[in-house]
């Protein structure tokens, strides 16, 4: 019997277990696709599993970075030697994505400086989806963490998701953003904004108990929108500018203030001092239903004594 070759150093390794394929023999590229669907602290856990292991997380294509109750890390504090150090090592690699979902964590300046950080950081690796969910613990007396006074400012980014954030004008300034297609508020503060405009935006959903202003209205400026789903519960419904290019919309306006009037159903109380029939100062016209004229799909849900788009 003729001794056995040893392989040559380029020969793949046959498949082990009679046939079955071990994970090893995927290329790079896709476990890096593999391992942005770990929440990061386990990505980086990779490294122990084979010298070949040892960088793969580094260019991973998407990061969740998250705390909780249930897990290990319960403050952004306790995150912050960990993700200060992956941003470090990742260096610039490029991401598809990144989530930030840090819950209970506690009312503190600098680990929200440094949260402000970690976003703008992932913002220069070209990120195209970014979700943001960060609320704060219960005994805060804060109810929702306040973005950064800075706009937002990407040519990749494409898909922007905020949940349970209080959001300010200068963050809502997307033009320096002209990829962006795709916007979802849910559950945010938007008291302080006047207006929400992107030029290149084709979807825009605002779900959930926003809070939307009483003495003024947002005007929501986007002339390319394809998609629309409001939900107003609290606050002035927003003034809608042309969107001539709309195909689905659903609008749910279920608030009992602001253009809600308690004493008729005909949108003229006659009460001069009736906030809801009267509205604001700034009001032209129809504030609704001519924007929403051009959709091929329109579902609009509201009480009979909402007067705001009769």
């Amino acid at each position: 019997m003729p001794p056995r070759r040893k392989a040559g150093k380029g020969r793949r390794a046959a498949p082990l277990g009679g046939g079955r394929v071990s994970i090893d023999v995927l290329p790079d590229e896709v476990l890096h696709h593999v391992l942005s669907f770990l929440p990061a602290q386990e990505a980086v856990r990779t490294c122990v599993l084979a010298l070949r292991w040892r960088h793969l997380w580094r260019y991973a294509t998407g990061l969740r970075i998250s705390c909780n109750a249930e897990n290990e890390a319960v403050s952004a504090k306790k995150l912050r030697n960990f993700v200060d150090h992956l941003f470090l090592l990742r260096g610039g690699s490029p991401l598809d994505t990144c989530q930030f979902t840090l819950l209970h964590i506690n009312d503190d300046n600098d680990d929200m400086c440094k949260i402000h950080l970690w976003i703008r950081h992932v913002l220069l690796c070209r990120v195209r989806v970014l979700s943001l969910d960060i609320r704060f613990n219960m005994d805060c007396w804060r109810t929702r963490f306040y973005m950064d006074d800075l706009p937002l400012v990407s040519q990749h980014l494409k898909r922007l998701e905020l949940s349970a954030l209080h959001l300010n004008q200068s963050f809502v300034d997307f033009s320096s953003c002209p990829a962006l297609e795709v916007i979802q508020i849910k559950e945010c503060d938007i008291l302080d904004l006047d207006r929400i405009s992107s030029r290149s935006l084709k979807s825009l959903s605002i779900t959930g108990y926003c809070g939307f202003n009483e003495d003024h209205r947002i005007h929501v400026y986007a002339p390319n929108l394809v998609s629309l789903w409001l939900e107003v519960f609290y606050g002035r419904v927003p003034f809608l500018d042309r969107m001539p290019s709309l195909v689905e919309a659903v609008v749910r306006i279920d608030g009992m203030d602001g253009d809600f009037c308690h004493h008729a159903d005909s949108g003229d109380c006659e009460d001069k001092d009736c906030p809801g029939c009267y509205g604001v100062d700034g009001d032209t016209g129809c504030v609704l239903l001519q924007s929403l004229s051009e959709a091929q799909s329109l579902v609009l849900i509201s009480d009979t004594k909402m007067v705001c788009y009769a």
